[in-house]
C-alpha cells in the first residue's frame, strides 16, 4: 500500500484537523497504515505537516507515542469533547 499516491483531502477537512491542533481537541481517530491495517486510538493532535508529497496529522496517543497519520488514510475522526465527526 506504500506506493499509493497521496490523494488530497477537502480543504474544509484539512482546516478541521488544523483547528483540532490549535484547540488541543482530543480525537477518537481511525486510520489505515501503509499495510492497510486499521487502527483506532484516542489521540491528541499536535501538528499538521507536509512531507514526501503528502500531508500528515501528527498525534500523540495514550502511551505518549508520537504517530504520523497520512490525512488521506484517516477513516474517521471524532472530537471527543463535542462528539462530532470532523468533516
Amino acid at each position: 500500500m506504500r506506493d499509493n499516491p497521496y490523494r488530497p483531502i477537502a480543504c474544509g477537512l484539512h482546516e478541521s484537523y488544523q483547528y483540532a491542533v490549535m484547540t488541543r481537541a482530543r480525537l477518537d481517530l481511525n486510520w489505515r497504515d501503509d499495510a492497510g491495517t486499521v487502527h483506532r486510538a484516542r489521540v491528541l493532535p499536535i501538528d499538521v505537516v507536509t512531507r514526501d508529497n503528502a500531508e500528515f496529522l501528527i498525534v500523540r496517543d495514550s502511551s505518549e507515542e508520537v504517530v504520523a497519520v497520512r490525512l488521506d488514510r484517516i477513516v474517521q475522526a471524532i472530537d471527543l469533547t463535542s462528539g462530532k465527526n470532523l468533516e
